[in-house]
């Protein structure tokens, strides 16, 4: 158990590294196919939020992310595993198109693999943070930030 453990462990850590050199294209390729992709809120209120379906459905996620937002840092600062499943605590930085207003958040990940693919991913972050970003995006005209 301890050997599937750790190398469980190493590959969600390669796999994030990849990703904070900004190779996506990796992270999408470790996919399993019918890999179930969830992020805490639900759409419409937070376009990436609810659940997402098979490589298409976390591309289209990715889609609506960066279609709002640019993450500007992106960084582990733990990892707790078992067995099959790997947490991520992390930090992510953003800056939302619209309004330039940047945002710091604490999130955590969980992700289960098969065979060395993620077969499932959680998001959890402070969602409330977000939609109002989101809503003053929504307000706003370009590079204008809503009084």
């Amino acid at each position: 158990m301890a050997d599937a453990t750790a190398g469980t462990l190493r590959r969600v850590q390669e796999i994030y590294a990849e990703y904070a050199r900004g190779n996506r294209a990796f992270a999408l390729d470790a996919l399993a196919p019918d890999v179930i992709w969830t992020s805490v809120a639900d759409r419409p209120a937070l376009p990436w939020g609810g659940t997402w379906r098979g490589r298409a459905g976390v591309e289209a996620y990715f889609a609506e992310l960066d279609r709002l937002v640019a993450i500007t840092a992106y960084a582990i600062e733990r990892y707790v595993a078992d067995g099959d499943c790997v947490v991520a605590l992390a930090r992510a930085e953003g800056r939302f198109h619209t309004t330039g207003e940047a945002v710091v958040l604490n999130k955590a990940d969980v992700l289960r693999l098969d065979a060395g693919r993620i077969i499932e991913f959680r998001e959890y972050y402070d969602s409330a943070l977000l939609l109002g970003c989101v809503a003053r995006c929504r307000l706003a005209k370009p590079g204008e930030t809503p009084a």
